[in-house]
């Protein structure tokens, strides 16, 4: 109810920071002092303000008799329950928007269901999030949510626009999870909600986010569940979710909500050649005359042209004059059609993020390094690469946080850090003629490099970044380009740093039980040993869910031509 959770050497602590929301002064640190300043705030129940901002524990108090009926009619409190109408919570679940680092990981928040007549478009969606001053695309939202330079809180807004932003606008898929909550434990929630509205908390990226601030929620809904206690170092949301889905009788209901483009992709799946091309021509050139469509498929190609249509309008690609110039000219061209009829199947099949693997991951190998056995271990604390089974998760999106590898090498009996990556962030993102999103790179590691000239080895910071394109040659093989920079820096390198122009191409093979990821780079730097050509492949077979066996190809020549070269070959496991 008020967020306690243990200190780590005795103690507690509330995670809410907001000082209005205790009563005692030493209410966040103290429970006892706080459970009785709270009682006796309603026995004498004469303070109106403070009593209408904690609703939830009244309610509390009065379940355990430790709080008798008050005289008080709390107006606001009224009209935000009466504004919600309530009839039930569904937690939703958004996959990964990869142009928007605070959604990376996905994201969840929670939806009022309405009892009101109709869709649950008209419903309410509360979510949690930082307060960032707009600097969600920025690299001062990675260090502030990291360190906890940002406040978060709690918002209420109507649901479809929640649907306009997630669904339509970022084109992310959602997934609706109905929970199954008594009436007494519906009246809870949305007296808690009420009270958390009016508070702020340190919002930290990997712990104290959006699914971990929902976690307590529920929990304050129905202690039994303890869901907050299950991420005591990291929160990522869809592993919040899996808590959640396995929790007993906690959810009644799973559902899936495509989005616009998802749909649009879906239709243009089942159609035949003329049907893609009259369809190119329609929302290309405005050329409805559809030639060489039979009148049996014509409406399909009518009704997803008009699908995109609206798709362009809510990505602002033009005015509301032409969208509606478009919408008329596609409606009247379907008005005439003597088969009105769209016969298409209108929503895809999700993959359920539910039955994705589990976030960490460690690997043991055995491989060679330019003659030398070795023997490596790695952990990565988050969250998938490439070559990692993607069912349930966005194909082609790749997200590595903390991926660290360690080696003993059996000749020089050497125990080293072969490589730290802090960060590394990969979207292949297939271009077509009707959809042109960018495929790009970031990546920030710490290595273990050779200087052949001095024969030293020792550790330098790289960070490589680009962009560029994906090409889907089949739904299973794609091919990118891409272009950007690398820049390094460390003490054993030749002038202590480098920095290059590198061009990169390769194919990325996906199958459900294959995957393969082949690259060239060139890197062209300021320094000999920057200077480069690199060839790998990394190959992955998931035998289930949480475990794959993978092999991996790596060599480097620089432009004195010093070679080095690996292989690795190791079993994944996913916990």
């Amino acid at each position: 109810m008020v967020h306690y959770r243990p200190k780590l050497f005795g103690g507690w602590r509330s995670s809410i920071d907001s000082e209005g929301f205790f009563l005692a002064p030493d209410g966040r640190t103290n429970p006892e002092a706080e459970l009785e300043a709270t009682i006796k705030l309603f026995k004498t129940g004469t303070d109106k303000d403070k009593i209408c901002l904690f609703p939830a524990r009244y309610i509390f108090l009065k379940n355990n008799k430790l709080a008798n009926n008050i005289n008080v009619k709390c107006e606001d409190f009224l009209k935000f329950r009466y504004d919600l109408q309530p009839s039930g919570v569904t937690l939703l679940f958004t996959d990964a928007y990869m142009n928007n680092p605070s959604s990376l990981f996905g994201h969840t928040l929670l939806r009022i269901d309405t009892a009101r007549k109709g869709t649950q478009l008209l419903a309410h969606g509360a979510n949690y999030g930082a307060f960032t001053n707009g600097q969600e695309n920025s690299v001062l939202y990675a260090l502030y949510g990291l360190g906890g330079g940002y406040y978060g809180g709690w918002t209420v807004k109507p649901y479809y626009d929640i649907i306009n932003t997630y669904n339509n606008i970022e084109n992310r898929d959602i997934w609706e999870l109905s929970l199954n909550f008594l009436p007494e434990e519906l009246d809870m929630f949305v007296a808690h909600l009420w009270e958390v509205g009016h508070t702020q908390t340190r919002y930290y990226f990997f712990t104290k986010n959006c699914s971990y601030m929902i976690m307590e929620m529920l929990d304050a809904v129905r202690p039994s569940l303890n869901l907050s206690e299950k991420f005591p170092l990291q929160a990522i949301p869809l592993d919040t979710v899996k808590a959640v889905y396995q929790s007993p009788d906690l959810v009644a209901q799973l559902n899936y909500r495509p989005s616009r483009q998802g749909k649009i992709l879906h239709r243009v799946r089942q159609m035949n050649k003329e049907q893609k091309q009259a369809l190119i021509r329609a929302v290309s050139d405005n050329d409805y005359s559809l030639d060489g469509v039979s009148d049996a498929d014509k409406a399909d190609v009518l009704e997803t042209a008009y699908q995109y249509v609206q798709y362009q309008f809510v990505k602002k690609e033009f005015e509301i004059s032409e969208y509606r110039r478009r919408s008329f000219k596609g409606l009247t061209a379907r008005n005439k059609l003597s088969d009105k009829k769209a016969r298409m199947s209108e929503n895809p099949q999700g993959r359920s993020p539910l039955k994705a693997h589990e976030a960490m991951r460690a690997t043991l190998g055995f491989g060679n390094r330019n003659g030398e056995a070795f023997q490596e271990i790695a952990y990565r604390p988050a969250y998938h690469s490439l070559t990692d089974n993607d069912y349930g998760l966005l194909t082609g999106a790749e997200i590595n946080f903390l991926n660290s590898r360690w080696r003993h090498y059996d000749r020089s009996h050497k125990n080293v850090l072969s490589e730290f990556n802090i960060v590394g962030i990969r979207s292949l993102s297939p271009v077509d003629r009707l959809f042109t999103p960018t495929s790009f790179n970031v990546n920030w590691d710490i290595w273990r490099a050779l200087n052949p000239e001095t024969q030293d080895e020792g550790y330098a910071s790289r960070l490589n970044a680009g962009g560029g394109a994906t090409v889907a040659v089949s739904d299973n093989l794609w091919l990118f380009v891409n272009g950007g920079i690398e820049m390094a820096y460390g003490g054993f390198l030749p002038h202590s740093q480098y920095v290059g122009a590198e061009f990169s191409a390769g194919a990325y093979l996906h199958f459900s039980r294959f995957k393969l990821l082949a690259e060239a780079k060139k890197v062209y730097a300021t320094t000999w040993l920057g200077s480069k050509s690199v060839y790998k492949a990394e190959v992955n077979i998931p035998v289930a869910a949480n475990w794959g066996l993978s092999a991996e190809y790596y060599f480097e020549d620089n432009s004195k031509g010093r070679n080095s070269e690996e292989f690795l070959t190791s079993v994944r496991h996913y916990f």
